[in-house]
């Protein structure tokens, strides 16, 4: 994660806050320990003002979207609303070079009198905290408590007199003679690198775009010249005109927010036209993504495995077939102990005789069982073959048994990599069950099943429908019409793509093949051969398995 949740965008963010300064909180909830959710009423209407001091994700923006309230509320819970309901925002104070934010609030305590108070919000990683400070500077209450007994940690509980968080040591580029002299002393790297270990209140990758723009390569030394030019730009982005931006990868998973697009990071750039939006369209994406991960990795974790399990499979009856082409070797053991029953006495070690089975008429010892007699021995062989010969004809089934379901696991498992929605994962959960990979739910109420929807692309005008699962792959191929085009990766698991068009033009062939080999397991690779034919040449067979023929060939480079 690319992570430029700084200070500098943290004072963005907390700029457009104070659209809620005069508003009143109706409302506080808490749908998990460490996130606070406030319920403004201003008038400019209602807003939700979420506080998460979450060390992976601590934030602080007004979001729209619903949260779960807790059935039961918690001490902490019944003292916020005890305290903020009804209070009014006076004004918030933001800091340029650290990771904090306070909202002071005026209210009447129980005795109808006015007492101000504030909420410190200290967006820190994995120090975060948010801190309910009486008028009188003592700390009230805290979503995280620590003890005075840890060590090195400024203590924070209910009693004690709040200070702010323990200093990082850092320099803000508002003190430019400070940060120059102290990035001055680094020696033996680059300028980037020295302001990056010097600087108070910026994240790397803003450090980075800064250079960047500047043009300051990175292994120019230390140059008062270059932190002037750093300082004063890296001011300028406080007071610039925001472009507010969320960048998505090229699986559509969100990378980070910020404050402008920063050129040195790649990915599709989505705008907004404030960065608390920004920032809710990014968590947003961010949990989806989060609980679409939690949804598909049991049916991710039965795939693997079935997979190890069935390749273990594979290998034993590998071995026991490699083992029976030498059992002829016991027959033949056998016959040459029967044919020379007469001379083998018990207790010999071994017997050498005329083999007749070679054609050079040569000799060979065999090793005997010195607790059997002749007849003994031979049976022992006999018996040997026999075994042999009947695995390899059990080991024979399980290989094709192993080979088939390692191809049919291969390409569930590129499914998952495509599946983009939880219904879609529930077809997949549905073949895995009946395949006896997952065991079924205990029954419940019979719910009506959702059927997913496949991709719809716009091709030059004519629509190409891309399955994601093979229920998707059996859908569409069966509802085409006889003249559509079908299309599938040569030789390789991945989507059934049909383009909806009687005569589609080479370049519509051409992006349509494109699509089809990146929504497949060989989308990494270049050159990706992707036949097509008519539909009517297609024959399904269910479980996304086809038969086609008429076809032609086209060679591509996977692309979305």
């Amino acid at each position: 994660m690319v992570m430029p949740k700084d200070a500098l965008t943290i004072f963005r963010a907390a700029e457009e806050l104070d659209i809620l300064v005069g508003g009143r909180i109706d409302k506080v909830t808490m749908p998990n320990a460490d996130t606070v959710i406030l319920l403004f009423h201003t008038k400019n209407g209602n807003h939700r003002l979420l506080l998460s001091c979450n060390p992976s994700l601590p934030r602080a923006h007004i979001t729209t979207l619903s949260y779960k309230s807790p059935e039961t509320a918690t001490g902490t819970l019944m003292y916020f609303r005890k305290r903020l309901t009804g209070a009014v925002l006076t004004d918030i104070v933001k800091d340029k070079c650290e990771r904090m934010i306070s909202f002071e609030f005026s209210a009447l305590d129980e005795l109808r009198e006015r007492v101000s108070y504030s909420l410190k919000v200290e967006l820190t990683g994995k120090c975060a905290n948010i801190v309910f400070v009486e008028q009188d500077g003592i700390i009230g209450n805290s979503l995280r408590r620590i003890s005075a007994e840890a060590d090195g940690k400024r203590a924070v509980f209910a009693g004690l007199e709040y200070h702010l968080p323990n200093p990082t040591g850092r320099i803000g580029v508002f003190d430019e003679d400070e940060l120059k002299a102290r990035v001055m002393q680094m020696s033996g790297m680059s300028t980037r690198a020295a302001v990056n270990k010097c600087v108070a209140g910026l994240a790397l990758s803003t450090v980075d775009e800064v250079f960047f723009r500047l043009g300051i390569k990175d292994e120019d030394n230390p140059s008062p010249d270059a932190v002037d030019k750093f300082c004063e730009y890296a001011q300028s982005l406080y007071n610039c005109h925001a472009s507010p931006a969320v960048v998505f990868d090229g699986n559509g998973k969100p990378v980070d927010y910020f404050v402008v697009p920063y050129q040195t990071i790649a990915g599709k750039v989505k705008r907004f036209s404030t960065l608390n939006e920004a920032m809710d369209e990014y968590y947003s994406a961010l949990f989806q993504t989060a609980d679409f991960n939690a949804y598909s990795k049991p049916l991710r974790a039965a795939v693997k495995n079935a997979t190890a399990k069935n390749k273990k499979r594979l290998a034993d009856a590998t071995q026991k077939i490699a083992e029976s082409e030498h059992a002829d070797d016991d027959r033949i053991l056998g016959d040459l102990i029967t044919a020379n029953i007469y001379r083998i006495k018990r207790g010999e070690h071994s017997v050498t005789v005329d083999n007749f089975y070679d054609d050079n008429g040569g000799q060979i010892t065999i090793e005997l069982d010195v607790t059997k007699n002749a007849q003994q021995n031979a049976a022992a062989h006999y018996k040997a073959y026999n075994k042999k010969k009947k695995a390899a004809v059990y080991a024979a089934d399980a290989l094709k048994q192993a080979t088939d379901a390692l191809d049919v696991l291969e390409r569930i498992s590129t499914e998952l990599d495509i599946c983009t929605e939880k219904t879609e994962l529930d077809e997949v959960r549905a073949e895995l069950i009946s395949l006896g990979y997952i065991k079924p739910e205990k029954k419940r109420k019979k719910e009506k099943q959702i059927q997913s929807c496949p991709y719809a692309f716009d091709v030059e005008g004519a629509t190409l429908l891309v399955g994601k699962n093979s229920a998707q792959n059996d859908r569409i191929t069966k509802s085409a019409a006889r003249t559509d085009i079908w299309l599938h990766v040569k030789s390789a698991h991945g989507c059934h793509a049909v383009l909806k068009t009687p005569s589609p033009t080479d370049s519509q062939l051409t992006r349509a093949a494109e699509i089809c080999a990146y929504y497949s397991s060989v989308r990494s690779s270049q050159n990706v051969a992707v036949d097509y034919t008519l539909i009517k040449y297609v024959f399904t067979h269910g479980g996304g398995k086809v038969d086609y023929k008429e076809y032609k060939t086209l060679y591509v480079n996977p692309k979305q």
